[in-house]
This record gives structure tokens, C-alpha cells and sequence, in this order.
């Protein structure tokens, strides 16, 4: 499974700006969250059709309006989608959860791992961080989950993000600048020399949730753009 090259033939639809964004559709590429253990793992899927038009907006992508879901237990699901949306992964723990995942890295796969915001599902964004890693350590040994410097090609691959650093929605949900979030900013999954997946700290699911429920504030926004520097990062370098 290695997607690269056909989903940059799609992406290369961006530089015909004459066109209109109908003809400049390809082959549908794929989007899915991952069906996990965790009671949380379909917190916010409601609101992912928004994300779903959001991309269709902006980019030349073909992306299902619907949410799908891929179930850690069954590889042939994951493999259909070169994408995997996650709420954390810490909760796999059968043996075939994990090879699975381990499995669909190894073939090409693109994981993001995003924490949510609200305290009762994640109180500790520091813990949640560092159970990710224990994870990733004990079932795929290879990788490597290092920061990404605030001049990556990820904050601009597309849409320019402001500082080099990912919106926080935990800051403008609770109206305060709290450091345990804000101090993180993106993480790769490195596998040799690709970047095989991002985890970050920030929320950008609840951004999202709240742009389904106007008015939509610049902060939410500013989330769906990060996350589509993600989705076209991915679908180029990952």
C-alpha cells in the first residue's frame, strides 16, 4: 500500500486555476477515523462533513461528505484509506490492534493522533502525550516521535499558518492561555526518513465541532486550515 504517487497526481490539480473545481476533481482520495477501544473514538464524527466541505472549498481533493470509520481490527478497512484519523491510540490493546496498526504504517499510512479538549476526556494533555508514546514505542520500536521545528513545510503547505505553531481550541474554549496546552506544538511519527503521521495537542477536532454551530470564530477556522496542511502534507511527503 503506498499512496504517494497517486495522490500527488491528484494534488497536482491545484496549479490549473482556470479550471473550475468540478473539473479539477480526481479519484477519490480517502479520509477515515479509526475505530478504537476508546469510548471516545467517534467524539466529534458529526462534524466531520463540515471539515469534508471545508476541504472541497479550498482544494481540488474528492472527499466523501460522509464520516467513515476504519476498525483497528480489521486491516483491509485501514488499508482502504491512506489517512487515519485518531482520538489516541493508547486504549489497542489486543495483539492484532497493534500489529494492525503498526502494519498499515509500514505499507505507507498517514496516522494523526489529535487530543481532545474538554478536561473530562483528556484532564492531562502532557500524560495523554507521553501514553501516545509508550504506545508507539512498544508496538511499532522504529519510530520516532520528534517536534516539528516552526519553519516545517507543514504550516505552509498550503494555507500559511501565523508563528509556525498550531491553533490551540483549548485556549479560546476556556477563554485562557493554559500553558500545559499551548507549550506543544506539532509531532511527527518518524519512520527512517518519513514522516508517517502527526500528534498534536491542540484540539483541532473541537475547532471542527464549533464551525457546525455558528457563529464560527476565527480560531475554529484557522484549525480546519491546519488540518488541511496535514491531510496535503501527508498525501505528499508522508
Amino acid at each position: 500500500m503506498k499512496f504517494n504517487f497517486y495522490v500527488a497526481l491528484t494534488l497536482m490539480a491545484f496549479v490549473f486555476a482556470t479550471q473550475s473545481q468540478d473539473d479539477l476533481r480526481g479519484d477519490r482520495v480517502g479520509w477515515a477515523r479509526l475505530k478504537t477501544p476508546s469510548e471516545w473514538w467517534k467524539r466529534h464524527a458529526e462534524a466531520d462533513p463540515v471539515l469534508m466541505k471545508f476541504l472541497r472549498a479550498n482544494t481540488s481533493l474528492n472527499l466523501d461528505l460522509k464520516w467513515n470509520e476504519a476498525d483497528v481490527e480489521n486491516l483491509h478497512d485501514m488499508n482502504c484509506y491512506p489517512f487515519l484519523f485518531s482520538q489516541g491510540v493508547e486504549t489497542v490493546a489486543s495483539a492484532k490492534g497493534r500489529t494492525n496498526v503498526a502494519e498499515y504504517i509500514r505499507r505507507g499510512g498517514f496516522l494523526l493522533i489529535d487530543a481532545c479538549i474538554d478536561d473530562s476526556v483528556t484532564p492531562d494533555p502532557d500524560v495523554f502525550f507521553a501514553r501516545q508514546i509508550q504506545w508507539l514505542a512498544e508496538s511499532l520500536p522504529e519510530a520516532r516521535v520528534l517536534p516539528l521545528p516552526s519553519d516545517h513545510l507543514i504550516y505552509r503547505c498550503y494555507f500559511q499558518i501565523s508563528e509556525g505553531k498550531p491553533p490551540h481550541t483549548h485556549t479560546s474554549w476556556s477563554q485562557r492561555d493554559d500553558p500545559r496546552w499551548t507549550k506543544h506544538g506539532l509531532y511527527e511519527i518518524k519512520i527512517g526518513s518519513r514522516t508517517a503521521g502527526v500528534i498534536t495537542l491542540s484540539g483541532l477536532q473541537c475547532g471542527w465541532a464549533r464551525v457546525g454551530s455558528p457563529p464560527a470564530l476565527n480560531h475554529d477556522i484557522a484549525c480546519m486550515k491546519m488540518l488541511v496542511n496535514i491531510y496535503i502534507f501527508a498525501m505528499l511527503h508522508g
